[in-house]
């Protein structure tokens, strides 16, 4: 049976999130705007990076906390909260991104590199420095778009494990809680994705 706050204990800053669900899932409304509260900017970030579209992440948290407050009676506490929530916004970001085909989500001042991210590239380090020459100014803008392109059309798998680890600054083991997998899952997504941006990019640049 699934573990609920007691009626004689408030629900507070310290209840956990599966009392907060439990208690969402017994109607009591307070529960759903503390969790919100404790969700809603890590989720915007999220969202945001994955969709680069301000209002359509404030709409996906919105359907996002309307599902978890519908659905609250199916989670189960076996599981992290915040890997079923992030689930849900995952998957609606996935469905909004195959309707729109979007062009834009990331930043593009990075450049996958080496397996350390202190030694990360900047795209400025693979591009030629544009200086005043026109013909320069075109090539790091079609570089430019190369890189979005390419960012666009990685699995969803390995672009959430992308987004969360690098621009969202997680840990691998807070990927893999957030995700539901293994650390050496978020490993190896990580690795595949930034080794498919560099090959996709460099072939592009020296084609």
């Amino acid at each position: 049976m699934r573990s609920t706050t007691p009626s004689h204990e408030p629900i507070g800053d310290q209840t956990s999130d599966a009392a907060l669900i439990a208690c969402i899932a017994a109607g009591q409304d307070k529960a759903l705007d503390l969790l919100m509260q404790r969700y809603k900017k890590r989720l915007y970030a999220f969202i945001y990076r994955y969709l680069r579209e301000e209002e359509t992440a404030y709409d996906i948290i919105q359907e996002t906390f309307i599902r978890v407050y519908r659905h609250a009676r199916r989670y189960k506490p076996d599981y992290a909260a915040s890997t079923w929530i992030y689930s849900i916004a995952m998957n609606l970001c996935r469905d909004h991104a195959r309707r729109q085909k979007l062009r834009r989500w990331v930043s593009l001042d990075w450049m996958p590199g080496s397996d350390d991210q202190e030694n990360e590239h900047s795209l400025h380090d693979i591009i030629p420095d544009p200086s005043s020459n026109v013909e320069h100014l075109l090539e790091v803008k079609e570089s430019l778009t190369l890189m979005r392109n390419a960012i666009e059309r990685l699995p969803h798998d390995l672009k959430t494990a992308l987004i969360l680890f690098h621009l969202e600054g997680y840990s691998q083991e807070k990927c893999a809680e957030t995700l539901g997998v293994t650390t050496k899952t978020i490993e190896t997504r990580v690795y595949r994705a930034r080794k498919m941006l560099a090959e996709k990019l460099v072939k592009r640049l020296g084609s």
